[in-house]
């Protein structure tokens, strides 16, 4: 059941699937946010306490740099940061305080990460093939031939998948 709110623009009513969308997606972030956090081996043997905030605004550069790994910030026509940029300012930020981090205006990052994300990724492209996809306007007959010669040359993989997973 689609979500409803009432806006300074106007009615935003939110569908179930970007309410799962933005919950799974969160799920990723905080993931990938932990697992950093645990390459560091600042924290070993005491749990932390850090501020929300500055947690949503790591995990936003966090993927911001997984998106440059993976090579798709070339094709995001979007004024977002590089990661060494956002990193740069997150550390001068936790520099000022914690204090930084409070309020509602506290993470202007990661509101625009996930903006970037839901406008411009395929929702389920993490759950469904473990990679995230950009979406765009193409052409459709042209990408039906790619997508043809694609499991064309992939056939006998996909075949090895599909009995491996539903048996032949």
């Amino acid at each position: 059941m689609p979500l409803k709110f009432e806006t300074r623009e106007g009615l935003l009513v939110v569908s179930e699937q970007q309410i799962q969308a933005v919950v799974r997606h969160a799920g990723r972030q905080a993931d990938l946010t932990a697992a950093a956090l645990d390459e560091t081996g600042l924290f070993p043997d005491r749990p932390t306490v850090l501020p929300a905030g500055f947690l949503l605004e790591l995990a936003a550069v966090l993927e911001l740099g997984l998106w440059e790994r993976q090579g798709l910030r070339p094709y995001l026509d979007i004024d977002l940061p590089t990661y060494r940029e956002a990193a740069d300012e997150l550390a001068a930020r936790a520099k000022r305080g914690f204090a930084e981090f409070d309020g509602l205006d506290a993470t202007p990052l990661s509101h625009r990460v996930l903006q970037a994300w839901m406008q411009h990724f395929a929702w389920e492209g993490p759950d469904l093939l473990q990679a995230d996809f950009i979406l765009g306007d193409v052409d459709e007959d042209q990408f039906a031939n790619v997508l043809a010669d694609f499991v064309w040359q992939h056939r006998k993989e996909l075949s090895k998948l599909l009995n491996e997973k539903y048996g032949s």
